[in-house]
């Protein structure tokens, strides 16, 4: 099964964290790592998960990517 390694930023509203975690649970993606550091003098959480459960990146990517809280989304490279 593939694994996705991202890197988010949302808002800075703890709502937000909980809206990601939903959608992917939502989609039947499988979250196996989920840390959030809330940076306050910017405004924003900075997420690095991992997911699995997919069929296609692209699928995963443009899901969260479409959710108003989501401002940064990037794939990491191992």
């Amino acid at each position: 099964m593939s694994e996705l390694k991202l890197r988010l930023v949302t808002t800075g509203n703890l709502a937000s964290l909980e809206k990601v975690l939903h959608s992917s649970a939502e989609d039947g993606l499988k979250v196996s790592n989920f840390s959030a550091e809330l940076l306050p003098e910017r405004g924003h959480y900075e997420v690095t998960m991992s997911v699995s459960g997919f069929t296609s990146q692209n699928q995963v990517v443009s899901k969260l990517a479409m959710d108003e809280t989501v401002r940064e989304l990037t794939p990491i490279r191992r």
